[in-house]
């Protein structure tokens, strides 16, 4: 179970050549998880296979009286999640921002398109706007919650925390409430861009990361490393899943010449998580999987 505030399930997921899957914005129970950023936050599963994610999210999913974000669902549906075929579903790329990716990537997604299409699925064109202004607000949502919170409950370890986690909350202190505030009045523009996307199309569909997971510099431990550079390129394609949250999944779809795995994302319409299950499973069944160089088999 992962918690996912700017891409905290998908990223990891993606990086490991598993499933991650993040459901619609009050799918999922909160109700025992840190208050951290709780206008973007999620919890979910990362599984190794689609039908252990399905399964895990039948579990996690519906109303729960202990967190009233819960209680305006419609019941949780799996219906056809299952379903070998992608007949008669649309997917939209928006081609600009699919392409803005490390070129293995886009290579190992575009192949992966062409086999949705094989499988029966219209890969539509559309185009979604003010993407860098997602960024931003989200970047100014999530840091002004995280300070809000930590200030409260952890103030007194803040010593403890690595640096580039001192920093960013330092940073997020000097934002004000005209600051929050302007961020979410442009959070609705972007969720009524994206829901505006999503009645040409049943799915969104973008690499999940900008880029495989990164090397961990030598000197970034114990005290943490910042690289802005790197951040935006692994979460450019997440954070809209919080800032919106609309349900959102990763799947892998291959790999690169090194060796690393690489992810795809869809993005669904609101409690429609079903759908995404539903690509993921089809994907998962022309993929190749390797196994890690360095595992643990704990089923043995």
């Amino acid at each position: 179970i992962s918690a996912d505030g700017g891409g905290s399930i998908r990223i990891p997921a993606a990086f490991c050549g598993v499933f991650g899957l993040k459901s619609t914005f009050g799918r999922v129970s909160e109700h025992g998880a840190a208050p951290l950023c709780w206008s973007v936050a999620h919890l979910g599963p990362i599984a190794g296979t689609a039908t252990d994610t399905a399964l895990a999210y039948a579990v996690m999913a519906g109303p729960d009286l202990h967190d009233p974000n819960t209680l305006h669902q419609p019941l949780p549906s799996l219906e056809n999640w299952d379903q070998l075929n992608l007949n008669g579903m649309k997917l939209g790329v928006y081609k600009q921002w699919f392409q803005h990716a490390d070129p293995e990537v886009v290579a190992a997604c575009e192949t992966m398109l062409k086999r949705f299409a094989d499988m029966g699925a219209e890969i539509v064109e559309i185009t979604i706007p003010d993407l860098e202004l997602n960024r931003i607000a989200h970047s100014v949502t999530i840091l002004a919650e995280m300070a809000q919170a930590m200030s409260y409950t952890y103030d007194a370890h803040h010593k403890e925390h690595g640096l580039d986690v001192r920093l960013n909350l330092a940073l997020a202190r000097k934002t004000s409430s005209q600051d929050y505030l302007l961020a979410q009045r442009a959070r609705t523009r972007i969720i009524n861009n994206f829901n505006r996307a999503l009645e040409q199309v049943d799915l969104i569909i973008t690499p999940s990361t900008a880029i495989v997971a990164p090397a961990i510099p030598k000197d970034a431990l114990p005290d943490g490393n910042s690289d802005l550079s790197t951040t935006i390129e692994i979460m450019r394609f997440a954070t809209a899943g919080n800032m919106t949250g609309l349900p959102a999944i990763t799947f892998p779809v291959g790999y690169t010449k090194s060796g690393l795995p690489i992810g795809m994302q869809a993005m669904g319409r609101a409690w429609e998580e079903h759908q995404l299950l539903r690509l993921a499973v089809n994907a998962e069944k022309v993929v190749e999987r390797k196994e890690p160089k360095v595992h643990y088999k704990f089923l043995e």
